[in-house]
């Protein structure tokens, strides 16, 4: 496919045309197209109604790469024409830099405006289905990468899931742990706690019998001492009993 097929057409090539036009014409045909595109502006300049002129600056324009200008200036040259057959040469033109810079719904724009003036163009016609073919392309391209992006997106959002999976569940693993170790710690605390109290009341059982000791010594001894006072006063009372009383 030819996306550009840019070329200055005989009719444009007139014999009478200014010194600037014939040397923009040559320097155009030996490719020197920023010198053609000078030359050209200097024709316009002296024939600014020569509609001929803007069609073979746009050429250049586009030739030099410089699209946008190019497409102004087909567009000028088509306000400036009523010829169905220049006017579909700038239409094409237009869609076969279009094309070039792979804007395919733009170029079957304009090839479509090109086949209203010549149906029966050829070229417009291969062009046309080519940028159709193209913008299938495209679309199918685009919609692959859009479906690489949202596998790769899904990935990641599966990568990111699973990581905070794996960071909660070591977060639930890590406080299962401290609640064990706080755990045992209680359950140790609560075992020196009843070892104390244990030890504690046994104390107090200690000290409990030894004053029970202490009591029962004490009462019995009370109770030998009561028991000597008491048979002191019985043998004496005998005594005083067997006496004469004179």
């Amino acid at each position: 496919m030819r996306y550009i097929l840019i070329t200055l057409c005989a009719f444009l090539l007139i014999g009478s045309s200014p010194e600037d036009a014939r040397k923009a014409n040559e320097a155009y045909d030996n490719g020197e197209y920023e010198k053609a595109i000078s030359l050209f502006k200097k024709a316009i300049d002296t024939d600014p109604d020569n509609a001929k002129l803007y069609y073979n600056l746009a050429s250049a324009q586009a030739k030099a790469g410089n699209a946008e200008e190019a497409i102004r200036t087909f567009e000028q040259f088509k306000g400036m024409t009523d010829d169905s057959e220049r006017r579909a040469m700038a239409d094409y033109n237009i869609g076969n830099i279009l094309a070039e810079s792979k804007k395919w719904d733009q170029a079957l724009q304009y090839y479509k405006k090109s086949l209203r003036y010549m149906s029966g163009d050829e070229d417009a016609k291969h062009n046309y289905e080519l940028a159709e073919r193209k913008k299938e392309e495209q679309q199918q391209q685009k919609n692959k990468q859009n479906q690489q992006n949202n596998d790769q997106q899904q990935q990641q959002q599966q990568q990111q899931n699973q990581q905070q999976q794996n960071q909660n569940q070591q977060q639930n693993n890590n406080q299962n742990q401290q609640n064990q170790q706080n755990q045992q710690q209680q359950n140790q605390q609560n075992q020196q706690n009843q070892q104390q109290q244990q030890q504690q009341q046994q104390q107090k059982s200690n000290i409990s019998e030894a004053e029970a000791e202490n009591i029962l010594r004490a009462l019995e001894q009370k109770e030998k001492d009561l028991l000597k006072k008491f048979k002191k006063q019985k043998m004496k009372s005998a005594k005083n009993t067997n006496e004469k009383d004179w």
